[in-house]
C-alpha cells in the first residue's frame, strides 16, 4: 500500500455470520429475558418496568416504504411529504443525470427498496419535535448491509439519526464496526450507547433491526428479527429529547469527513420499510410487523447475491472519462492490484478496494477474474477485516503463491493497531478448491511472519511478495521495510511450508545518500525472472514503489545466499509518466512462462472531482517484461489485448507524412489502439509521435512524442483540457534515444487513460480529461521528410467484450469554451483587490482577505490543481479576527445572460444559515440560490443552473455571520454569464 499510510488504521470492518431468528422463534421468545446481550459499560441499574406513557405504534411518527421506484424523493407515508434523496448523479458532472438507486420488488422486502451507495446517498427529512418523542419511540428498518465502516468518531453508520453531540440530545441508530449495531440516546448530560456485539449483522443478507426507548421504565432495547437481544437502563439524570435539527436516513446527522466532501458514518447497502413509531414496541408487536412485511413472501426475506447490494457498473454509462477496457471496480475507490495467479482456467487479480466510495478508506481486498487477462469481471469481496486478533484494523497489500499440492495461497498485510508492531504477514486459502472462481477465502488464524524486534527496526513491515525456488523446494517472502538512518529495503524470509518463516536479512541495500528519497520504505517489492543476460546468467528484475513512483533494478538473485546483486546500484524509473504507473505486482504466467507486471493507474483528480465521478483509479494493462541485449528491460503490453480490437478504421503502409495526416483526420476516438512506425529523416531533429483527443478547433489536444533533438519521450498536456479543475497540465517524460532505429509507438487510449510504449523499451502512462465531448481527433507529429512505414487505428471493445457505451452529455451542462470566464466585475479577484464588490457591513470582508497564498498554513492547498503562484483569491481567514469577524459583501449588479449557468470556487466553514454565497434578485432582494463551505479549506467548485433567471437583474451576496472555529469563507473563480453590468 503506497499512499495515505497514516490512514491505515481507519479501515472498514466486516461482519460475521448473522444469527437470524425465524418468526416462530420471535413468537416464542417475544417476551423472553435478554441473555448474553452486550451493552456499553457504565449504565445505571435497570428500573422496574412500568406501563408505557404512550401506546406503541410502530409507524406512528414516520414511515418510508421506499417503494418510489423512480425520481429524486422518498415519500413519507404519514404526512405524504416528499423527502429529498441525496444522490451524486441527480445532477451529474461527467455523465447523464440518473435517479437514486431504486430497486425492483424481487430483491426487496415489501414492494421496492433503495440502495444506499455508502457516500452520497441519504434522505433528508424534517426533525422530530421534543413533544413527539416524549412518550418514547421505536426505530426500525429492514437492512442488508454490503460492508461495514471503521466506526470513525465512534459514530454509527446511521440508519436513522437526529443527534447533536454538543447538547447530547437525540438518537443515532445504525451499524458499527464488524457488523455490530446499536443505538445512541442523548439525555442532555450524558449519552447512552446500547450496542450489540455478539449478534452481528451479516453482509448481503436482510435483517430486521429495531431500537426502542420507554421513558417510564427508562429502558432502551434492541431487537433483531423480532427477538430482543440487548437492553440497558438510561442514566438516572436527564430526560431523553431531540435537538432542533433535521433527521437523516442513511447517514449520521453529524458525520466526520475527509477532504471536506467525503462524509463517513454513512450506510452502504439495501434498506426497506424504515419506520419511526410512537411508544416503545415490544417483541410481539415487532414480530407482527415483520410477519406483515413478509406476508407476500411466505414469511421469508429474499436471498441476495453480493451483486444485488453493490452499485452496478451500468450506473456509470456515458461517463466521459471512465476507462472501458481497463480492469477497475464497478464503483468506488481502488488502489494497487496485487496477487495475480492462474487457476483452473481463470486468471485472478486482487486489489485494494473501498466499497464505500471513491476515496481512501475502509480498504478490502477486491477480486477480479478473467479467462485471458483482458476480459475482467469483478467478483465479491475476497477478504475483509474481521473482529479477530489477526487483522481487525486492515487487510492491506500482498501477493499469491501455491502450496506444494497446487492450492492457491494469498499473502496479505494484516493490520492490528493493538500490537506494538501493527503490520504482520498473514495468509488465506480458498474454502472450495472445486470453484474455479475461488469466491470464498479463509484466513489462517495467526500471523505467519513478524518483523524482527529490537534496535534497528522501524515497524514498517508490509506488502509481502512470495515466490518459489523450484530447485531448492522452498519459498521466499519479500516484505517492504527500511533501515533507520539508512535506506529502504526488502526483508527476505525463507520457508519450506509457507507457515514457518526464517529471516535471511535484506535482499540488497543501496546508499540512500546518493539517491535522495530512497531512505523511505521500499513498498510493494516484486522480484521476477526476465531471462538470461549476455553473460549467460539468469537475470531478475526487482521493482518497488517509493512515494507512488515505481523503480526497478536488473540483477542476479542467488537463492542460496538469499541476496540480489543489482547490475547497477542506481535505481531506474519504470514508467515515464511521473507517478501515474505505480503499485507494481507481478507473476510468472504458468501457461507461457512470461513475467508479467500489473499496476495501478492513478487518477490525479481532486477529492471533489472523485466525489462527482463516483470512481477513482483503475489498473494498468498487463505488461510483459524480459531482458534486452543491452542488459535493460524490454516491455510491451501482452498480446492477448489484441482480442479487444474491432475492425480497423485506418491501415496505412509506406506513405508520406501528409498522406498519413490526411487519413488520420478521418479517424479518431476515445477508446482506441494506435500503432505507428515512422522512419525519421536522417539528420532532421523533430518531435515525432501523435496528437490525441484533439478538438475540431484545436483548443484541446494532447501531444505524445519522441523529441529527437533532446532525446526525450514525453507527453505534453498543456492544452489537454479547458476545465481548470483538472490536474492535466504540463509536460511529463524522461530520457529516450532512438539510436538510429525507426520510431515504433504503440498507444492505448481509454477515455482518460493513455498508455504508450516506444520501441519496447520504455512506457509512459498518463491521464487526459478533455472537457469537450468532440475532442476525439488524431494527428501526426513528424518532420515533412519523414516516412510513415505503418499506421493503424483500431476501435476497442470494453472489458466485457462489447462495444463501449458512448460518452454522453453530462447532467451539468456548460460550454467549456466560455464556462470558466467571468463576466462579473473582478469575479475572479484577478485585480487583487475588492473592486467590483461592495462591503455592506462588518469586517469579515476587506482588502486584508485578498491573498496570493496557495497553501493554508503552509500545508493544505487551497487549490486541488495547479494554479499560478501570483493569482489572487479571497481568503476569509486572513482578515483580522478571521473566524470571529462577521459581515456582508455584495457584487456589482448584472443582467444574467448566456446559458444562465454559474459556477464558482468556495471553501471554508459549513453553515448554510450563517456562512454562504447567495444569488439574489435585485428587485426584491430575495435569495434564489446559496452555497456554503465544507469545513475544509481546499476549494470545491459549485455549479448553479440559474437559467430560469436569465434576463433578470441579479447580484451575488457573501454572508459571514458565523463566529465559531472555521467561521470564514474563501472565494475564487466566480464565473457568471453576464448580458450586461448594471450601474
Amino acid at each position: 500500500m503506497k499512499n495515505d499510510r497514516g490512514l491505515r488504521t481507519r479501515l472498514v470492518a466486516q461482519g460475521s455470520v448473522a444469527l437470524v431468528a425465524t418468526l416462530a422463534m420471535a413468537a416464542t421468545l417475544a417476551m423472553a429475558a435478554c441473555g448474553g446481550a452486550t451493552a456499553a459499560p457504565g449504565g445505571a441499574a435497570p428500573a422496574p418496568v412500568a406501563a408505557r406513557a404512550m401506546p406503541a405504534v410502530p409507524d406512528g411518527l414516520a414511515h418510508w416504504a421506499l417503494d418510489d421506484a423512480a425520481g429524486g424523493a422518498a415519500r413519507e407515508r404519514l404526512s405524504g411529504r416528499a423527502d429529498s434523496v441525496q444522490f451524486v448523479f441527480k445532477r451529474a458532472r461527467f455523465k447523464p443525470d440518473s435517479d437514486p438507486l431504486w430497486r425492483a420488488p424481487a430483491k426487496c422486502i415489501k414492494g421496492g427498496c433503495l440502495l444506499f451507495d455508502g457516500y452520497s446517498t441519504d434522505i433528508a427529512a424534517p426533525g422530530l419535535s421534543a413533544a413527539q418523542v416524549r412518550g418514547g419511540l421505536t426505530l426500525s428498518a429492514w437492512v442488508a448491509p454490503h460492508a461495514f465502516e471503521w466506526g470513525d468518531g465512534d459514530h454509527y453508520s446511521a440508519v436513522l439519526s437526529q443527534f447533536d453531540e454538543t447538547s447530547k440530545q437525540g438518537f443515532s441508530f445504525g451499524i458499527h464496526r464488524h457488523g455490530s449495531w446499536g443505538v445512541k440516546l442523548g439525555f442532555g448530560s450524558s449519552v447512552t450507547d446500547l450496542r450489540v456485539r455478539d449478534r452481528k449483522l451479516a453482509r448481503d443478507q436482510w435483517a430486521h433491526v429495531a431500537a426502542t426507548y420507554d421513558p417510564v421504565s427508562r429502558m432502551a432495547r434492541l431487537f433483531l428479527n423480532g427477538v430482543q437481544v440487548a437492553s440497558r437502563a438510561a442514566p438516572a439524570q436527564g430526560d431523553f429529547t431531540v435537538p432542533a435539527t433535521g433527521l437523516t436516513v442513511g447517514r449520521h446527522t453529524q458525520p466526520l469527513s475527509v477532504a471536506g466532501v467525503f462524509r463517513f458514518n454513512t450506510y452502504l447497502g439495501l434498506m426497506d420499510e424504515v419506520r419511526i413509531g410512537t411508544g416503545a414496541a415490544d417483541a410481539a408487536l415487532l414480530a407482527k410487523v415483520i410477519a406483515d412485511d413478509l406476508g407476500a413472501r411466505g414469511g421469508k426475506a429474499p436471498a441476495l447475491h453480493p451483486d444485488d447490494v453493490k452499485v452496478p457498473l451500468a450506473t456509470f454509462d456515458g461517463d466521459r472519462h471512465r476507462p472501458q477496457y481497463h480492469a477497475m471496480p464497478d464503483s468506488g475507490w481502488m488502489n494497487e492490484p496485487h496477487a495475480p495467479f492462474y487457476y483452473q482456467g481463470q486468471y485472478h487479480l486482487f486489489f485494494q478496494k473501498n466499497p464505500f466510495g471513491p476515496f481512501w478508506h475502509q480498504i478490502h481486498w477486491g477480486h477480479w477474474t478473467s479467462p485471458d487477462m483482458v476480459h475482467w469481471r469483478e467478483q465479491p469481496i475476497a477478504i475483509a477485516p474481521e473482529d479477530d486478533s489477526l487483522a481487525p484494523d486492515g487487510i492491506w497489500s500482498g501477493s499469491a503463491a501455491f502450496k506444494e499440492d497446487g492450492t492457491p495461497v494469498l499473502f496479505f498485510t494484516a493490520g492490528n493497531d493493538s500490537e506494538r508492531i501493527r503490520e504482520r504477514s498473514a495468509l488465506a486459502t480458498p474454502k472450495n478448491l472445486q470453484d474455479p472462481y475461488l469466491l470464498e477465502w479463509e484466513k489462517y488464524p495467526r500471523p505467519v511472519t513478524l518483523q524482527q524486534s529490537g534496535p534497528g527496526y522501524t515497524g514498517d513491515f508490509r506488502d509481502p511478495f512470495v515466490f518459489r525456488d523450484e530447485a531448492g523446494k522452498r519459498w521466499f517472502q519479500l516484505v517492504g521495510s527500511r533501515i533507520p538512518g539508512g535506506s529502504g529495503m526488502a526483508m527476505i524470509h525463507e520457508s519450506r511450508d509457507l507457515i514457518n518463516w526464517t529471516y535471511r536479512g535484506p535482499l540488497f541495500t543501496i546508499d540512500a545518500k546518493k539517491y535522495p528519497g530512497f531512505e523511505k520504505t521500499f513498498e510493494l517489492p516484486v522480484l521476477l525472472p526476465i531471462g538470461k543476460g549476455v553473460d549467460g546468467r539468469e537475470r531478475h528484475v526487482f521493482l518497488n514503489d517509493i512515494g507512488a513512483q515505481s523503480y526497478y533494478w536488473t540483477g542476479v538473485f542467488d537463492p542460496d545466499r538469499a541476496r540480489f546483486t543489482p547490475d547497477s546500484e542506481a535505481p531506474r524509473v519504470f514508467d515515464l509518466g511521473e507517478g501515474h504507473f505505480s503499485g507494481p505486482s507481478g507473476f510468472v504466467d504458468p501457461k507461457t512462462g512470461r513475467s508479467i507486471v500489473m499496476s495501478i493507474a492513478q487518477g490525479e483528480r481532486t477529492a471533489q472531482i472523485d466525489w462527482d465521478a463516483g470512481w477513482a483509479h483503475n489498473a494498468g494493462l498487463p505488461v510483459e517484461m524480459k531482458i534486452g541485449p543491452d542488459g535493460d528491460l524490454r516491455l510491451k503490453p501482452i498480446d492477448e489485448l489484441k482480442a479487444l480490437r474491432q475492425a480497423p478504421t485506418l491501415s496505412l503502409e509506406n506513405v508520406s507524412v501528409d498522406q498519413a495526416r490526411a487519413a488520420l483526420a478521418r479517424a479518431g476516438g476515445d477508446v482506441i489502439e494506435v500503432e505507428l512506425e515512422l522512419l525519421p529523416a536522417a539528420g532532421v531533429a523533430a518531435k515525432r509521435g501523435l496528437v490525441l483527443r484533439k478538438s475540431p478547433d484545436g483548443s484541446e489536444q494532447t501531444a505524445l512524442y519522441v523529441d529527437t533533438a533532446r532525446a526525450r519521450f514525453e507527453i505534453d498536456r498543456s492544452r489537454t483540457t479547458l476545465d481548470p479543475d483538472m490536474r492535466s497540465h504540463g509536460v511529463q517524460g524522461g530520457d529516450f534515444a532512438l539510436n538510429g532505429e525507426p520510431l515504433r509507438l504503440r498507444v492505448y487510449l481509454d477515455r482518460s487513460m493513455v498508455e504508450a510504449y516506444v520501441n519496447d523499451r520504455k512506457s509512459l502512462t498518463s491521464r487526459v480529461f478533455p472537457a469537450r465531448l468532440d475532442s476525439l481527433g488524431l494527428d501526426l507529429l513528424a518532420a515533412p521528410e519523414d516516412r510513415v512505414l505503418s499506421l493503424k487505428v483500431w476501435p476497442l471493445n470494453a472489458k466485457d467484450g462489447k462495444p463501449p457505451v458512448p460518452a454522453a452529455p453530462a447532467g451539468i451542462r456548460f460550454d467549456p469554451a466560455s464556462a470558466f470566464r467571468t463576466g462579473l466585475a473582478n469575479g475572479d479577484f484577478a485585480a487583487c483587490d475588492l473592486s467590483g464588490w461592495t462591503v455592506k457591513e462588518g469586517t469579515a470582508f476587506s482588502a486584508a482577505g485578498i491573498s496570493r497564498k496557495t497553501l493554508v498554513d503552509g500545508a493544505v492547498g487551497y487549490y486541488g490543481n495547479h494554479r499560478p503562484a501570483d493569482a489572487c483569491h479571497y481568503a476569509g481567514a486572513g482578515v483580522p479576527d478571521g473566524d470571529g469577524a462577521v459581515g456582508v459583501m455584495e457584487s456589482s449588479r448584472f443582467v444574467l445572460g448566456g446559458d444562465g449557468q454559474i459556477n464558482f470556487l468556495i471553501s471554508g466553514g459549513r453553515d448554510s444559515e450563517r456562512l454562504y454565497l447567495a444569488l439574489v434578485r435585485a428587485a426584491d432582494n430575495r435569495e434564489l440560490m446559496k452555497a456554503t463551505g465544507l469545513d475544509f479549506e481546499q476549494y470545491q467548485r459549485v455549479f448553479w443552473d440559474a437559467a430560469a433567471y436569465k434576463g433578470e437583474t441579479l447580484y451575488l451576496k457573501a454572508v459571514d455571520r458565523a463566529t465559531r472555529k472555521g467561521g470564514h469563507l474563501n472565494l475564487d473563480s466566480i464565473n457568471v454569464p453576464v448580458a450586461r453590468l448594471v450601474k
